[in-house]
């Protein structure tokens, strides 16, 4: 008898310990198992897809009604701004969602040119991107501007409340979500891939009508 209780009483003792030991790891979207896409890429403009030639196999006109619209020039109507009143999308002085201003960044703050979300990157990519990377914070240069990225999936305004941009891990891709007040909406997803030494960055376009266009642009890691 004494020798059944000592082995239920061990086996309680124990079971904690095994629990413990068979606990999930952590989630592959922590920032621990975020994948590094810090580097210096080039694109690799044979492997990647042209979004004009897109819109127009999918019946547009292979560029955006209004045009880009450079200095001060309207982005998405007429003589109006992507996002307000006298901006243009991503040329010199022109907003992507206030009047008038630079692109806000992901934080709200003015950084001359939001590439990782803005219109105008959509269809003509940076040639470079340098990328650096942290637990909480991951910088995309263009060469130009940079774009700041915090993936904890909160949703963060621009200064003049014209575009929206949530970024979060989505799986083994850093996904961005930008939204203008007009309805327009473009996906980027981040993903690296080490054993080709390559890092892809896959964006969609939806507006409220028509239907989304998706490219796919490869860079290579820089040597």
């Amino acid at each position: 008898m004494r020798t059944l209780v000592a082995l239920a009483l061990g086996t309680a003792l124990a079971a904690p310990a095994g629990m413990a030991a068979a606990a999930p790891q952590g989630s592959p979207d922590s920032a621990a198992a975020a994948p590094s896409l810090a580097g210096k890429w080039t694109l690799n403009k044979e492997q990647s897809e042209d979004a004009r030639a897109k819109m127009r196999d999918a019946g547009g006109s292979g560029r955006p009604k209004g045009g880009f619209g450079g200095r001060g020039g309207g982005m998405g109507g007429r003589g109006g701004g992507f996002g307000g009143r006298g901006g243009g999308a991503g040329g010199p002085g022109g907003g992507f969602g206030g009047r008038g201003g630079g692109d806000r960044d992901a934080e709200g703050g003015n950084g001359g040119g939001n590439r990782g979300g803005s219109m105008r990157s959509f269809f003509e990519p940076p040639e470079t991107l340098t990328i650096t990377q942290t637990a909480d914070e991951i910088g995309v240069d263009d060469g130009q501007n940079v774009l700041h990225l915090h993936p904890d999936g909160k949703k963060i305004k621009s200064e003049g409340g014209g575009s929206e941009t949530t970024t979060k891990w989505r799986g083994n891709e850093l996904f961005v979500e930008t939204k203008t007040e007009r309805g327009t909406k473009i996906d980027s997803a981040y993903m690296s891939a080490p054993e080709k030494h390559q890092l892809y960055v896959t964006s969609t376009l939806e507006g409220r009508s028509g239907q989304p266009i998706t490219v796919r642009r490869v860079y290579d890691a820089a040597e």
